[in-house]
């Protein structure tokens, strides 16, 4: 039983090695056809110009291939076929189009002798069409960077301030702005050269797929010296009697300025326009506007100032002093025709309220004069910050003697 099956297991092996060896012999002498596919074939689009006759565009990325059904003699020529030797195209100019997904018929203008399209009849390919739009948007300039310290720069100046974006209406939708972008970082001189324009999303993404109108522009960014002023205000009139203005602040206290080298060098200081005092009555805030001088101007923020000015009530005060005198001979006695002399001070409230009478002193100068009387002019030292308004008596009457000495005789009588 064993050695009947083995022996039908011989014969089918042989039936099989039988028909191969039959299957190579009519291949290569008989040539049966043999059917293929190409695959990825690309499809050439004909009068692709006549789209913006009608206001549509090709959409972007498509896949404008398609797949070839050939049969052939022999099977090593349908295996060396590619799809280089085939010429496909589809003539957009011959139909009515809109816009959307639309099946144009694809006709094989070439393809090898030797072979032949199974389905050329029945070849259509999808191509995906949009509304061809533009629109115009203002031309946005990001710049980063700042330039060198003690360097400012001004506004770019833009050959075009606008550019049209072109495309599809799918994707010009999505355009929101149009930029053109510098860094410039440690910059000292002028900017200028030819930008390439971008245009963004909404999220700030640069969109393909669209034209822009110009692609590039040429913009200058003037770089230019900056000083630092103080801001020193400039009053007019006069305040009532009676006050007097104890402090004046201003905010900001400085500004940075930017302009010619000429007109920069000659700044020293910025004024604000003159402040009325015969309008003022008490302490208040007021806005004043800085003069800018001309070739100059700020390098940021408006040119206003908040002025705080602090008023104080003008009071005077009585104060009796010590008249002394200094630079007396040491030879010589001196008597004052009087010992006090009074004073009126004025000034602020605060500051007469706190006064210290030890930084006060009125003095007379003996300084060379000998035996006689004189009217000496009295001299009163008084503190900063206070005004002198009147002193009595200005001068006074001072007699100067000479000290007696004692003289000793032989039998010790003592003479005067």
């Amino acid at each position: 039983m064993d050695k009947a099956r083995k022996q039908q297991f011989i014969i089918k092996v042989c039936c099989v090695i039988a028909a191969f060896m039959l299957w190579l012999f009519i291949t290569s002498t008989e040539n049966p056809l043999t059917t293929y596919k190409i695959k990825s074939i690309p499809v050439q689009l004909l009068n692709t110009d006549t789209l913006a006759q009608t206001g549509l565009i090709l959409v972007p990325g498509q896949d404008l291939t398609t797949i070839l059904s050939i049969k052939g003699a022999n099977t090593s020529i349908l295996l060396n076929t590619k799809a280089d030797d085939f010429e496909v195209v589809a003539d957009l100019g011959a139909y009515a189009l809109k816009s959307g997904e639309q099946n144009i018929p694809i006709q094989i203008r070439k393809s090898p002798d030797n072979i032949n399209v199974l389905n050329s009849d029945s070849l259509f390919i999808k191509v995906n069409l949009d509304e061809l739009t533009q629109t115009k948007l203002p031309i946005t300039v990001n710049i980063t960077g700042k330039p060198k310290q003690g360097f400012y720069a001004s506004q770019p100046n833009l050959s075009q301030t606008s550019a049209t974006v072109s495309g599809g209406l799918k994707y010009v939708s999505t355009v929101k702005s149009i930029v053109m972008e510098e860094n410039i970082e440690g910059v000292e001189s002028d900017v200028s050269k030819s930008y390439k324009l971008k245009p963004l999303d909404a999220a700030g993404k640069e969109v393909s797929n669209v034209v822009l109108s110009p692609a590039q522009i040429n913009v200058k960014i003037p770089v230019s010296k900056t000083k630092s002023a103080e801001v020193k205000v400039k009053t007019k009139g006069a305040l009532y009697p009676g006050l007097t203005i104890s402090s004046i602040k201003v905010i900001p206290q400085r500004f940075d300025v930017t302009g010619s080298a000429d007109a920069l060098n000659a700044l020293s200081n910025l004024n604000t326009e003159a402040i009325d005092l015969s309008k003022i009555t008490n302490s208040t805030i007021i806005n004043a506007n800085v003069v800018i001088p001309d070739g100059l101007k700020l390098v940021s923020g408006s040119a206003v100032v908040k002025v705080e000015i602090n008023l104080d009530k003008v009071v005077q005060k009585t104060i009796s002093l010590d008249i002394k005198n200094v630079n007396l001979g040491a030879a010589y006695l001196g008597k004052l025709g009087t010992t006090k002399d009074t004073i009126v001070v004025s000034g602020t409230e605060t500051v007469i309220n706190s006064l210290d009478l030890q930084k006060f002193s009125a003095q007379v100068d003996l300084v060379n004069l000998v035996e006689g009387e004189h009217t000496l002019k009295v001299r009163v030292s008084i503190p900063n910050g206070i005004n002198l308004v009147s002193q009595n008596p200005g001068e006074i009457l001072v007699t100067i003697t000479k000290k007696q000495t004692e003289v000793k005789t032989s039998n010790d009588n003592t003479v005067k």
